[in-house]
């Protein structure tokens, strides 16, 4: 990976790049959208609308937001992430850290109703950590195309 870097690719690459990480925003704009009209991404919301649900119903949301989660929302921006000039740690961290704290969005759902409503405030926090994270990799991306200094 240390040939290839995104703030070194040509503008062809740079502008495809680029459309295809907003799209993957949008993705993730309208997947946020969702979540706001079910729970006004509030805590007691979350509580009452993920404490109520039947094991099917618990399935289908994990069918529909594994994919939605790992895939498009973090597979591809983390992957063009290992292109950029970033540090290698923070490229190890990145190739982790979102896909642990999926896991965690993803049990405390099923953990609600057979544990603890408690479990309601890690949910939150989960997915107000993964929406901070798309960001700041979405951003770090766009500076290293558009903005890095080449050498």
């Amino acid at each position: 990976m240390d040939n290839f870097r995104l703030s070194k690719a040509p503008l062809s690459m740079k502008f495809l790049f680029t459309s295809l990480l907003c799209i993957v925003g949008l993705i993730y704009i309208s997947l946020l959208l969702n979540i706001y009209l079910v729970t006004n991404m509030k805590v007691a919301m979350i509580s009452e609308g993920y404490g109520s649900m039947e094991i099917t119903e618990l399935a289908e949301h994990a069918q529909q937001f594994l994919p939605f989660y790992s895939i498009f929302l973090f597979t591809i921006p983390t992957v063009l992430f290992m292109f950029t000039s970033y540090s290698e740690k923070l490229k190890r961290v990145l190739a982790i850290f979102p896909f642990l704290v999926i896991v965690i969005d993803i049990a405390s759902m099923w953990l609600i109703p057979y544990v603890s409503k408690g479990f309601s405030y890690v949910l939150w926090l989960a997915g107000t950590t993964l929406a901070t994270t798309f960001l700041l990799v979405f951003l770090s991306i766009m500076y290293d195309i558009w903005l890095r200094k080449t050498e």
